[in-house]
């Protein structure tokens, strides 16, 4: 399978997802793929980074740690689609 460059999500892309509560919607399934991570850039203000850091010094973990915690905890309040 040929890589693909993911520029964003089009207009068109979002409206050929089947709607939530329709029968396509709760026939598809999701697939995941966890060979690679894909990398995420996030820019935050700087007392934000430095509250950050500080977490990271005192509970001996990386960034990438606290924030993939924190995105997950997130992600968990929203169920999906089934």
């Amino acid at each position: 399978m040929a890589k693909q460059k993911i520029t964003g999500l089009s207009a068109a892309l979002l409206e050929q997802a089947p709607q939530q509560g329709t029968p396509e919607a709760q026939s598809s399934t999701i697939v995941v793929q966890t060979k690679k991570p894909v990398v995420q850039t996030v820019k935050v203000p700087p007392d934000i980074y430095i509250r950050l850091k500080t977490v990271c010094a005192r509970e001996r973990r990386s960034s990438q740690d606290i924030i993939l915690t924190a995105v997950r905890e997130y992600l968990g309040r929203f169920p999906l689609a089934s």
